[in-house]
């Protein structure tokens, strides 16, 4: 059963998403601002103690903004974790601005740096814009692991929901193509099966009628916006879940939510892993939707957030 403070935070959403539609028609702007307002209601009391450099990251086609955060009181250790995060909504809302307040938090709580990327977004950028900003964004940071003063052999990458997808493609792409190694991988309630085909996983149908942030419509809309007409949602790099050397892929950790039409997606990619010999960390809040761990106000995300830094000690 959802708890009360999350019945409450979602019924005020609600209320914030019928606000914007008076003014707003167009999709894609509509849910841009309703993730800012979404993000800027919730977030709780804002981290301190964090901080933060901003990079123009140079590629051969354009430059990738990145933001580096550490704490503040942090001593110098060349031995320091980083943990490149590629934020959710659904490869076309959210940017660094949005994730800021999460981010920062998660450096607190955590104990590691964060380096959060402000990939291009769909549907201006198509697949595979998004994806190369990230896994570019990663080599540099392999490349530039001195200046960051961080240990290349502990370098992890995050994502929530679609930046799960994008976490999980970048790593395994790293794995197939360089020399470096991503160290660790933790996916929060991870999208990660673009084919639209919602009967095959049990919560997109449970839980996708559009009640708990996110529904069927919702998933669609993120797959129409993201790929091109001819691209294979079948893909790798698009649907991490067709991945077929899974056992190249680090130590992961998956927090998934019980009201979620994604919750199926995050247990068969787990239950995957594990076949193919890799170290899985699996922790559920069953009374949560998918979206809650940047919502501070929430109990669940605090204890959500513990979980991540826990899994973030071991590894």
């Amino acid at each position: 059963m959802i708890d009360r403070q999350c019945a409450n935070l979602l019924d005020s959403a609600q209320g914030i998403l019928a606000e914007i539609l008076v003014s707003e028609s167009d999709p894609v702007a509509i849910g841009r601002r309703y993730t800012v307002e979404l993000m800027e209601t919730f977030l709780g009391d804002r981290a301190n103690g964090v901080e933060t450099r901003d990079f123009w990251i140079p590629t051969d086609s354009t430059e990738i903004l990145a933001r580096f955060y550490r704490g503040s009181h942090a001593a110098a250790d060349p031995q320091a974790k980083l943990v490149l995060f590629f934020h959710g909504g659904g490869w076309s809302v959210g940017d660094i601005d949005t994730y800021d307040g999460f981010v920062r938090r998660l450096c607190v709580e955590t104990g590691a740096h964060y380096l959060s990327v402000d990939f291009r977004r769909a549907p201006e950028n198509r697949f595979p814009a998004a994806h190369e900003d990230c896994y570019e964004a990663a080599l540099w940071a392999f490349e530039n692991c001195e200046a960051l003063e961080i240990d290349p052999a502990r370098i992890g990458a995050m994502g929530d929901s679609a930046g799960g997808a994008l976490a999980t493609a970048v790593s395994w792409q790293i794995a197939r193509q360089t020399n470096y190694r991503v160290n660790s991988l933790y996916l929060l309630y991870p999208f990660l099966d673009l084919r639209d085909d919602h009967e095959a996983y049990a919560s997109r149908i449970s839980f996708g009628d559009g009640n708990y942030l996110v529904g069927r419509e919702g998933l669609s809309a993120a797959k129409q916006w993201y790929l091109g007409e001819d691209t294979s949602t079948v893909d790798p790099l698009v649907s991490p879940m067709f991945i077929p050397d899974l056992e190249s892929l680090p130590p992961t950790a998956i927090i998934t939510a019980g009201h979620d039409p994604n919750l199926d997606e995050g247990k068969l990619f787990a239950e995957k892993l594990r076949q193919s010999g890799v170290r899985v960390s699996a922790t559920h809040f069953a009374s949560a939707f998918h979206g809650f761990m940047p919502f501070g106000v929430l109990d669940v995300a605090g204890d959500s957030v513990q979980a991540l830094a826990k899994a973030i000690a071991e590894q």
